[in-house]
């Protein structure tokens, strides 16, 4: 037989077909339990399913998820879904941290029995991959010919690449939830039968993730729109209580489950801002997003949150399902036979229409063209930030579709099934390659099973446990989350408690805590007893400089029980001479107390004065300056004039209005032979009284600072560089001169 014939299906089935049935019920079995698992391997380490490995998680998301099951398996069970060590006092709840209640409450009973180093993320992906590929089974299995057709129909749900890029939200990798609502709505009998499986679901999304939650509520919605439809048109009174009350229950579910997760906290924000942001674009089915996430189609970028949050990227062997399935409905008798599936599809309409308008968003783009954009009126913007991540609201959508497809060529001739599946499956393995390859290499680190990156030094251990405690500075986690992360896995390990985490949703509460620690150490206290690490090198008040010191190049103010320890003395990392304000970068840390508003671009005064004060020592220039100027961005939200002092002594003055523009401040030479450099700014509003320029060149302070009772406009700091200030040589002096000579 040549080679080319064994390339065939057919050749294939035949060969199959031929052996004793135990073997081909044998080799069946074996092929249905082995598919999971090689999908599996081919997306992620294998070494995550070893649940003593942690150091992989703590990066990114990941780093929340697993810290959040540290503290909360630590906490006496009277706190029950909540935990007071992430973000002291106020703590967070499983939801805020995205910590899988569904798995955490499993895992929680059985502390006593579990190794100190344990985490359940990557035996959670094991169990979402099979899970997966079971519901894609009974969800294609009533439609498919034969069960190898199942087989391969399973397989093709189980390949699209969202399912996997969606790992470092682990749990958004339970779309398995999906298909399960779309099983119930397909292939689920029977009211009663249908009542429970969706008591069941919905519960059990509620414990999993509210974004899932909302796609298998409308699912479910379209299945009580189904029965409630008819009976109203009719009027008939017994049938409308009936879906009624069966709709109550169905609903008690995920209400109260979502309790159990932590979902209700006081003073925990229900929205956050970026709807739009994170739309789902046009061309999401068609658009790799990424050069290597695609060996067949060429990748287009996506604006912003889009290329995160909005992929749907269906992969080439699921566009050529879909296309075919299209030719064989338009083409062929036997493929039209699928009718009576679609029918039963109709009352999904109104729900997917919905969920595909709020996940396209007011933001609509097709390969970066926009389509429409339009500004949110006032009364949608607070439901609107609860979905704000709405690309993801395209997921049923898309495994409908799929699904659909795979029924249509179900329905088609045996032979066209026999060789349109199996190519679809190469083709789909093939183009998705380089999607399987960079999730694979972000589960990497697992493989060498260590626990600490950049804090691998024991000092730490001892700092720790010397404290009661780990205040970080500034409050944000993302500015090192690895730092963070690493660090507050040793004090959650030991049941202490650290300042400030990164949650789902913001706690207000919590942020006036961490402001008042903020502006605490602005003013040099801190406690003693805690543990005080910089996330970034920050200007330190002079009353605290003698405190701190270095670990593995990060900067502490040990605990009052090891100033003893042997630790180095700070040294500061070079700067760049231009220095960026948004809220993850170098300049929040160089700030005093009267700023705030972090913005991504910048960050706002608060107040009449404000002080940045840089290391001029550290500063990084490309060559040795002579003389130095200082361009900053800033703007106002309305007309202002600012003073600008530098080291007590006015400098310039500006007028700042709401457009971002570029100033220039002249530095005296002097500042070059210092340690460091204040720079002031005192604001008034362009209206109000000019600032007497005498008393700022005599205090360096505005004499009417404290005397003035409505608040001063603010300001936005966007960025500052220092930059060599240019300097004519002594020829072009000269030439110049004598110029200036001859024109008189």
């Amino acid at each position: 037989m040549s080679l080319s014939q064994w390339l065939k299906p057919q050749v294939w089935l035949s060969t199959v077909q031929t052996l004793p049935d135990p073997v081909r019920n044998g080799l069946f079995r074996a092929a249905v339990i082995l598919a999971p698992i090689f999908i599996f391997l081919a997306f992620f380490s294998p070494f995550i399913v070893d649940p003593t490995r942690v150091g992989w998680l703590l990066d990114e998301d990941w780093g929340q998820h697993v810290l959040g099951w540290n503290a909360f398996r630590r906490e006496p069970w009277s706190t029950f879904n909540h935990e007071y060590m992430l973000g002291a006092p106020v703590g967070n709840s499983l939801f805020s941290t995205d910590s899988n209640p569904f798995f955490a409450f499993i895992f929680k009973p059985f502390e006593a029995f579990l190794p100190d180093r344990f985490q359940y993320i990557g035996p959670w992906f094991l169990f979402c991959m099979v899970m997966h590929f079971v519901f894609a089974w009974k969800l294609v299995r009533p439609h498919a010919p034969n069960r190898w057709a199942a087989l391969g129909g399973a397989i093709a749900l189980s390949l699209l690449p969202m399912l996997t890029y969606r790992m470092r939200h682990d749990t958004l990798v339970a779309q398995w939830l999906v298909l399960w609502s779309l099983h119930i709505f397909i292939n689920v009998q029977g009211e009663n039968r249908k009542t429970i499986h969706w008591a069941a679901l919905l519960g059990l999304s509620g414990l999993i993730h509210p974004y899932l939650l909302f796609m298998v509520a409308a699912i479910w919605g379209g299945d009580v729109l189904r029965n409630f439809w008819p009976a109203a048109r009719k009027l008939n009174r017994p049938a409308l209580l009936d879906v009624t009350w069966r709709a109550l229950v169905v609903l008690a579910f995920p209400l109260v489950t979502l309790g159990i997760g932590g979902a209700y906290v006081k003073g925990m924000s229900p929205g956050a801002g970026g709807y739009g942001f994170y739309s789902f674009p046009l061309d999401g089915w068609i658009n790799p997003v990424r050069s290597d996430f695609s060996q067949i189609l060429k990748a287009w970028p996506l604006d912003g949150g889009q290329y995160f949050e909005g992929y749907q990227y269906l992969g080439f062997g699921l566009i050529v399902l879909v296309v075919a399935a299209a030719v064989l409905y338009i083409t062929t008798p036997e493929a039209r036979q699928s009718r009576a599936f679609f029918s039963g599809l109709k009352y999904l309409t109104l729900p997917f229409i919905a969920l595909f308008l709020i996940a396209v968003s007011n933001h609509a783009q097709f390969y970066g063209y926009t389509v429409w954009h339009f500004d949110l009126p006032s009364w949608l913007r607070g439901p609107a930030a609860v979905l704000r991540a709405s690309g993801r609201l395209v997921w049923p959508i898309t495994y409908c579709l799929i699904l659909a497809a795979l029924v249509v060529l179900f329905k088609s001739r045996p032979k066209l099934v026999g060789i349109i599946l199996p190519a679809v499956l190469i083709i789909q393995a093939y183009d998705i390659s380089g999607v399987a390859k960079a999730m694979r290499k972000a589960t990497s680190l697992a493989t060498t099973g260590e626990t600490y990156f950049v804090t691998p030094s024991p000092v730490w251990d001892e700092l720790v446990t010397h404290s009661k405690g780990i205040d970080f500075y500034p409050p944000n986690v993302h500015m090192n989350d690895r730092l963070f992360y690493e660090l507050t896995w040793r004090a959650t390990s030991q049941a202490k408690p650290v300042n400030t985490m990164y949650a789902a949703r913001q706690n207000l509460i919590q942020l006036t805590h961490e402001r008042e620690g903020r502006d605490a150490f602005k003013r040099g206290t801190v406690r003693n007893d805690r543990l005080f690490v910089f996330l970034k090198q920050c200007d330190v008040p002079p009353a605290l400089q003698s405190s701190v010191r270095m670990v593995d190049g990060f900067w502490v103010i040990p605990p009052q029980s090891a100033q003893n320890l042997p630790l180095d003395r700070p040294v500061w990392d070079p700067i760049k001479s231009r220095i960026k304000f948004g809220w993850l970068d170098q300049g929040n840390c160089l700030i005093d107390e009267n700023w705030n508003g972090q913005e991504y671009d910048g960050i706002w005064s608060n107040g009449p004065e404000a002080d940045v004060v840089v290391p001029i020592r550290a500063v990084e220039f490309k060559s040795q300056p002579k003389a130095l100027d200082l361009t900053l961005k800033a703007k106002s939200r309305v007309p202002a004039t600012v003073a600008v002092l530098v080291d007590g002594k006015l400098a310039t003055t500006l007028e700042l209005n709401h457009r971002a523009e570029e100033y220039t401040v002249p530095l005296p030479a002097s500042v070059l032979g210092r340690d460091s450099l204040n720079i002031r700014f005192v604001i008034t509003a362009s209206d109000e009284a000019p600032v007497k320029l005498a008393a700022l060149r005599t205090t360096g302070r505005s004499p009417a600072a404290k005397a003035v009772a409505a608040p001063a406009p603010s300001i936005k700091l966007m960025n500052m560089e220092f930059i060599e200030r240019p300097r004519l040589d002594e020829e072009a002096a000269k030439e110049a001169l004598r110029a200036l000579t001859r024109d008189s």
